[in-house]
């Protein structure tokens, strides 16, 4: 019986079971917001190289296509503005909608990346729909409802019980922590999106466009995106407003659906960290607003990648040690070699910084130079790996193994008396 599983049926959980097929979902519905279609145009298939092999491994016929971004901004339709002008569009997206025209232009550092953005972005054109559909049909799934997580049980609603060793959470951060049972403040607000028939822009204007920003306070609403199939148009709002709030505020515009999404703009938080034997995969698990479809395959990948490179490593030590035969002797000899190899390589990575007592010699940090000698001391510490036979199954059991014996030498004084020391050097320097 697998003991490894997916929290949550959305686009995230669906692509991760589909490349693992080992873990089974759990979740009342599979599709996450997407059963409701007509929120489909709010997610985009970024022509990437993750993307495309998402595409061919469903045999899934896709149109590349331009995306193409059009911002309003006092009355006119701009094809780009400058970064001031999207300081405050961002700046509207982090207001209420019933607290325009004031808003704070000072945006979040988290999501500052948000300020850059193109006009034209390549994507294919795919049936989201059809995309589901297809990854249903290859993933095991139990319809149901998680309602406690344990440190190594999973309880439903339909009072199951299912251990496990490997869990996967797609679904937002704070319902997680809550099923968790430990409180973790992140920052939120929701967004109502609102389909309807009515086009934003006046009847004579002849432009071609996927998605516009609306950056004048003195209308609500900040973005619409034009449904390519329909030609109807989905508005978004940040905040809650009710049927009855839209129609004194657009009484011309004819509601065909309506959904309060209560995670519909999020404020990155990369200490959004989930616990031992539990990895949390998409934008909302991972409370990181940069997140796209093409990191979740990236990442759906991840573990199989890691294969790869361990046994490309592996083979390539296959050079110097033959794996079938048990020399203790050249074990411990190649085990010497390599440790002596790694520390040496340490040394090398110590010269790409400036940490000498004092910085008597200033240096501008080389990030590409610090990574190549990051890699040269993996492969050094893989290759003790491979001298002893060890599989990526001793890895993994052995590092949660020795975490857990750590972290309990570790009290809750220790670790605020050591972050207090650590903050008092910073103040000195």
């Amino acid at each position: 019986m697998s003991t490894k599983f997916v929290l949550g049926g959305g686009i995230s959980g669906l692509i991760y079971a589909f490349y693992n097929q080992d873990y089974r979902i759990i979740s009342p519905n599979l599709g996450g917001k997407l059963i409701h279609e007509y929120l489909s145009s709010t997610i985009l298939l970024h022509d990437t190289p993750e993307t495309r092999k998402l595409i061919e491994d469903l045999s899934i016929d896709a149109e590349p296509q331009a995306h193409f971004i059009r911002y309003f901004y006092r009355g006119q339709l701009l094809e780009s503005v400058p970064v001031e002008i999207h300081q405050m569009l961002i700046a509207k997206k982090l207001t209420l909608w019933n607290a325009l025209p004031m808003f704070n232009i000072d945006i979040p550092a988290s999501n500052r990346s948000l300020l850059i953005a193109n006009t034209h972005i390549p994507v294919f054109r795919v049936s989201l729909s059809r995309l589901v559909k297809l990854l249903s049909e290859q993933v095991q799934w139990i319809q149901d409802r998680a309602v406690r997580i344990t440190a190594d049980e999973i309880l439903t609603e339909k009072r199951k019980r299912y251990t496990y060793t490997d869990l996967v959470s797609t679904i937002p951060a704070p319902e997680f922590w809550t099923l968790y049972q430990q409180s973790k403040k992140l920052q939120y607000l929701p967004v109502t999106f609102v389909y309807s028939d009515m086009n934003p822009l006046p009847k004579d204007v002849k432009v071609v466009w996927d998605l516009i920003y609306f950056v004048d306070t003195d209308i609500k609403y900040t973005r619409v995106n034009r449904n390519p199939d329909t030609g109807d148009y989905l508005y978004e709002l940040t905040g809650e407003i009710t049927r009855d709030e839209l129609s004194q505020l657009y009484p011309d515009l004819k509601v065909k659906n309506y959904h309060v999404d209560p995670y519909g703009v999020i404020v990155t938080d990369l200490n959004n960290i989930p616990p031992p034997n539990i990895r949390f995969l998409g934008r909302f698990a991972t409370w990181n607003h940069t997140h796209r479809i093409q990191d979740t395959i990236r990442e759906s990948l991840a573990y199989y990648d890691f294969i790869s490179v361990w046994n490309h490593q592996k083979a390539f030590n296959a050079n110097f040690f033959d794996f079938n035969v048990k020399d203790i002797e050249l074990q411990q000899r190649l085990t010497k070699d390599f440790v002596l190899l790694l520390t040496d390589e340490a040394h090398e990575l110590l010269q790409q910084i400036n940490w000498k007592m004092a910085h008597y010699r200033e240096t501008e940090v080389n990030r590409d130079r610090v990574l190549e000698e990051f890699i040269d001391i993996f492969k050094y510490w893989m290759g003790i790996g491979n001298v002893w036979g060890f599989s990526l199954e001793d890895f993994f059991n052995e590092f949660w193994r020795k975490s857990k014996v750590v972290e309990l030498r570790y009290t809750p004084d220790m670790i605020k008396r050591i972050r207090e020391s650590l903050m008092a050097e910073r103040r000195q320097e």
